[in-house]
């Protein structure tokens, strides 16, 4: 006996946007039609599924998360930083990472991998030096990845 098994020969897929990070306030920042900002990545990758749901365009819905920052060489220099600008531990409405730039990199791939969110606003909070930073180390890395579809 011969079990023949028919496959279609065009598959329908939803597609999703590529990933892209920026920093607020500048020009792709502000393209994002949709900025949240969640306490916590779970409350955020909820969010992103409910505004998606709605949709039939699902390949050109962006859902960006805006995530307070500060990197440095090292962690505990970025801790430093942050306690130099005098910002409170506990006083962010929104994802906040302090670390390193190599961790934020990290962050922002998981954040991709996991859907919680479509593009990232990376706002600084410490000054400049995470400004400089975010342009010279991250926004290279995903450059490229801006033009891929999951």
């Amino acid at each position: 006996m011969t079990v023949h098994i028919d496959t279609p020969r065009t598959a329908v897929t939803i597609g999703r946007p590529g990933f892209q990070v920026a920093i607020a306030g500048d020009a792709v920042a502000q393209t994002f039609p949709i900025v949240v900002r969640r306490e916590t990545l779970r409350d955020a990758q909820r969010a992103r599924a409910l505004l998606r749901a709605g949709t039939h365009d699902q390949a050109n819905f962006v859902v960006a998360l805006e995530i307070e920052v500060a990197i440095a060489p090292n962690a505990a220099s970025a801790r430093a930083a942050v306690e130099q600008a005098g910002i409170a531990a506990d006083s962010s409405e929104t994802i906040r990472y302090i670390g390193t730039t190599h961790g934020l990199i990290t962050l922002l791939r998981d954040i991709y991998a996991a859907e919680v969110a479509d593009a990232v606003i990376l706002v600084p909070i410490d000054g400049s030096a995470t400004g400089s930073r975010i342009r010279e180390q991250v926004l290279p890395v995903f450059a490229d990845v801006r033009h891929r579809v999951a």
